[in-house]
C-alpha cells in the first residue's frame, strides 16, 4: 500500500479546527487498526438504511479483514453495495475509515496462512487455521479515506489513498 495523502478533513470552522497545527501520525492509526479487537462496521443495502455492528477484525498489510456468514444481512449488503465505514471504539482518539469491501473466496495457501497467523496473534481463543480461510474466505476492506484526531481543535487529519 502506498503512503496516504495527508491534509485536513472538511470540518466547519466553528468546531475550532482553524487553530489546528498538528497532524495525527499515520503510524499511530495503523497501530490502532492492528491492536483494536473490534471494528464498528457500517453497511447500506438496497433499502438505503445504514446498519452498524461490532465485528472482530484484522489489519494486515494495509487492508482490514473481517469475516461473516453469507447468510447475514450485512454480508449480503456488502455484495449489493461495497462502500462501508468503520469506526474504532473509544472517543479519546477518533479513527473513522471509509473503504470498499470485497468478499474473497478461493484464498490461496500463502495468504490463508498469513491471515490465520494474524488472527491467532490477535484472537488466540479462536484458533483459526489456514484451512478455515481457504474454505470460507474473508471480507477485505480496502481503505479509501481515514479521518483521525486526538483533539479536533489541534490535530484533525484526513488520510486519502489512491
Amino acid at each position: 500500500m502506498s503512503a496516504p495523502r495527508i491534509d485536513r478533513p472538511a470540518i466547519p470552522p466553528d468546531y475550532g479546527i482553524t487553530k489546528a497545527t498538528e497532524f495525527v501520525e499515520w503510524s499511530r492509526v495503523e497501530e490502532r487498526l492492528v491492536a483494536d479487537r473490534l471494528y464498528w462496521v457500517v453497511t447500506v443495502g438496497r433499502s438505503g438504511r445504514p446498519r452498524v455492528r461490532p465485528i472482530d477484525g484484522l489489519y494486515v498489510d494495509g487492508t482490514i479483514y473481517v469475516g461473516g456468514s453469507p447468510r447475514t444481512r450485512w454480508v449480503r449488503e456488502v455484495g449489493e453495495n461495497p462502500h462501508v465505514a468503520i469506526h474504532l471504539d473509544g472517543t479519546e482518539e477518533v479513527i473513522i475509515v471509509e473503504g470498499d469491501a470485497e468478499v474473497l473466496v478461493g484464498i490461496g495457501e500463502e495468504f490463508a496462512t498469513a491471515l490465520s497467523a494474524a488472527s491467532n496473534a490477535k484472537f488466540p481463543e479462536y484458533r483459526m487455521t489456514a484451512d478455515f480461510y481457504r474454505a470460507n474466505g474473508a471480507i477485505a476492506i480496502r481503505l479509501r479515506k481515514v479521518i483521525a484526531w486526538t483533539d479536533i481543535t489541534s490535530d484533525p487529519t484526513r488520510f486519502q489513498f489512491a
